[in-house]
């Protein structure tokens, strides 16, 4: 799915790590790979790919230094990622072939990062916890975001037109609970605590999303 873009090539609405973390760095790079055409947007689309895939191999050393690094290196491959779609729309060049290699970007990452986790706490009880974030996350992949561009989903109308000014949805998306897991939980150690979090985010963003459907099929 697409979403309208403003002037400087970001999402008119988004989530809050990618406005208030991501963005202001992406769009300024974007703006400057724009300007001086070192790469074309595929070719950083394959940069964030590397990236990605590096983060997994990280966390699985199981060492302090491995969470930490693995933990910058999916915030970096994240803003690469948002970098392809800003540099494609600068440009003038987006197409299919690029839309489905940024869908690969963005499940490697996150395939890596999950299995990176996975291999961390194997032979314990919490990597009961990663697989059942990972379908989760699944899950709420497939029908997160269908309402971006609707001003009065999530919680409300009211508080979502507020948020809208900001450029911030009302409910959590995907870059929200990836921060906390794979990008807050291992530079701070606390790796357990933000597996749970990230569970309790999507669950609720879930049923926030269930509730919204079901609202809109008893209009229909």
């Amino acid at each position: 799915m697409t979403f309208e873009a403003d002037e400087r090539g970001a999402k008119k609405r988004d989530y809050w790590w990618t406005v208030l973390f991501t963005d202001p760095i992406a769009i300024p790079l974007s703006r400057f790979l724009a300007k001086k055409r070192w790469l074309t947007p595929d070719q950083v689309t394959i940069v964030a790919l590397i990236l990605g895939i590096l983060v997994g191999v990280l966390f699985a050393t199981g060492e302090r230094w491995g969470l930490i690094a693995g933990g910058v290196t999916f915030y970096a491959a994240f803003i690469v990622d948002c970098v392809d779609g800003k540099l494609a729309r600068a440009l003038g060049v987006t197409s299919a072939r690029g839309e489905h290699l940024d869908a690969l970007a963005d499940g490697g990452r996150r395939a890596s990062a999950s299995l990176g986790i996975g291999i961390l706490l194997w032979g314990e009880d919490p990597i009961l916890w990663v697989l059942i974030y990972v379908v989760l996350a699944y899950y709420f992949l497939e029908i997160s975001g269908a309402e971006k561009g609707q001003s009065g989903s999530g919680l409300g109308g009211k508080w979502s037109q507020a948020l809208a000014k900001r450029r911030l949805l009302p409910n959590p998306g995907m870059p929200d609970v990836q921060a906390i897991v794979f990008i807050l939980g291992p530079i701070t150690g606390l790796v357990v605590p933000a597996l749970w979090l990230g569970i309790a985010m999507v669950t609720v963003a879930i049923l926030m999303t269930i509730r919204r459907r079901w609202a809109a099929g008893g209009r229909s």
